[in-house]
């Protein structure tokens, strides 16, 4: 089972990895889309995602609400990875 704050923790390292400028400070309630989050940024993020964790986003999971912030972009791929493991 994936844990979220390990997501979390993966995704902000990625973002602060050089998407944004110096001067954004980009923690788990940063709005990337104010912040100049834009399509290359969302192509990236989902590269990320899939080769950190095997998972595709699906269309209808890319939504404003979804990519507002690192931490509502994390609780979707916890949902997500969390809905194709097998139960214990």
């Amino acid at each position: 089972m994936s844990e979220p704050i390990d997501v979390q923790a993966r995704l902000l390292e990625f973002l602060r990895g050089g998407m944004f400028t110096e001067e954004i400070q980009v923690t788990a309630e940063t709005d990337l889309i104010a912040s100049g989050f834009d399509s290359l940024s969302l192509v990236s993020v989902l590269v990320f995602i899939e080769k950190t964790y095997g998972l595709w986003i699906p269309q209808g999971e890319i939504t404003e609400t979804n990519l507002r912030n690192p931490q509502n972009l994390s609780a979707v791929v916890v949902r997500l990875l969390n809905e194709r493991e097998p139960p214990p």
